[in-house]
């Protein structure tokens, strides 16, 4: 069976063996750092398949390293999730607007911390069916994880992936922020409107002019408008 690798950076003891010792048990390989220099080092030359960013810590903090692993071509698609004593919406929005994946607040329930690394893993690594999903020049390849816009290839994060493929499943109708929530984040957790709306506008650029087609229905949600073609 392959291991998943997590790196976890954080500058509290208890929570690098409390998050190790989850992990190991669910069959994770677990790197443990204790600052964001040595953080940065291992995961460039580990690669692992999520990172767990404490926000507060010395030296540059986890916003930061967060910014520059996004900067790092060899970095930028990894999963982040950020740990934090602060629910404040400012403090998830600045961190989703910067890359992280997803935000646990501490004390975290060992039970939701385990299944939410699950669900976001689950997400990077796709499906196995072979769909193609195809729509004006935007060409999704569910399998291979792969998007295309006019030929050229966009790379998208985990959460930006599904929803990109939420839309493309449900053009012309009107998606809720509550389905959003549901269907993309299968986990129960409190989400302010203000954080769905930067994952939308996080897929919007880097879809680029595509991005338009993904309006937003005041009042409502969202829906995507496909070209029309007569």
């Amino acid at each position: 069976m392959i291991e998943n690798k997590v790196v976890i950076v954080d500058d509290e003891e208890y929570i690098r063996e409390l998050v190790s010792s989850l992990l190991e048990t669910e069959n994770f390989k677990v790197i443990k750092c204790a600052d964001t220099d040595e953080g940065y080092d291992r995961i460039v030359k580990s690669k692992p398949d999520l990172i767990i960013l404490d926000v507060k810590m010395p030296s540059i903090g986890g916003i930061e390293l967060c910014r520059l692993l996004r900067e790092n071509a060899e970095t930028k698609n990894i999963p982040i999730i950020m740990l934090t004593v602060e629910a404040s919406e400012t403090d998830k929005v600045i961190g989703l607007g910067i890359g992280a994946d997803d935000y646990i607040t501490k004390p975290f329930s060992n039970k939701e911390f385990v299944a939410r690394i699950k669900a976001l893993l689950r997400r990077s690594v796709r499906r196995t069916d072979s769909d193609v999903l195809e729509l004006d020049g935007l060409i999704m390849n569910i399998s291979s994880g792969t998007i295309t816009v006019d030929c050229k290839d966009i790379k998208l994060r985990p959460k930006e992936f599904d929803l990109l493929h939420m839309f493309l499943l449900k053009p012309n109708v009107v998606l809720t922020r509550e389905y959003i929530l549901e269907n993309v984040f299968d986990y129960n957790i409190s989400v302010t409107t203000r954080t769905i709306d930067t994952h939308i506008k996080n897929l919007r650029q880097a879809l680029g002019p595509w991005g338009e087609k993904i309006v937003t229905i005041f009042g409502r949600g969202f829906k995507l408008v496909p070209e029309n073609k007569k």
